[in-house]
């Protein structure tokens, strides 16, 4: 049989792992841990790419929470989801989702993410189409109270309740 595989030094694994893609410091752990890396090892490699400001997890967190509410449109509840799922810790999660989504209400993001959907939309609103949209909301995050009332308000330019 052969030799057991050697490790690349812990700081040239973290280097390549984020020459790849953007991860945040506890990804970064996990992925060094199932290689087989000793904690010191990767506490070490951690803070030496944090000082050097490859891991910073405060922006990170910021930029990936904006670009989820712009590019996807989605609530404050599935933002704080894809950021758990990236192991960011909950300081950081808290501190991204305050910035980001600040005092604005979630049924104000709800009408916004909803009239980008329907701009997609050819047409009349059917019931179905109304269906599909409270799914999508739902997927992106928003509670009933806040599909609700982009159901109600996100048709009409001056926010008004659509007439049915």
């Amino acid at each position: 049989m052969g030799e057991p595989r050697k490790l690349a030094r812990p700081l040239d694994y973290g280097l390549r792992v984020i020459s790849r893609r953007r991860v945040s410091r506890g990804e970064l752990s996990a992925r060094m841990r199932r290689k087989g890396y000793e904690e010191s090892d990767i506490e070490e490699t951690s803070a030496k790419l944090s000082e050097w400001g490859y891991l910073d997890d405060e922006t990170f967190a910021k930029d990936l929470t904006g670009e989820m509410l712009r590019s996807r449109g989605m609530g404050r509840a599935r933002a704080a989801w894809e950021l758990k799922r990236k192991l960011f810790d909950p300081t950081v999660v808290d501190n991204a989702l305050t910035e980001v989504y600040g005092d604005t209400s979630e049924e104000e993001y709800a009408v916004l993410a909803a009239r980008g959907y329907l701009a997609k939309l050819k047409g009349p609103l059917s019931q179905k189409e109304r269906e599909r949209l409270a799914r999508w909301l739902s997927r992106r995050g928003y509670g009933a109270g806040a599909i609700y009332h982009a159901l109600e308000h996100a048709g009409r330019a001056d926010g008004e309740p659509r007439q049915r």
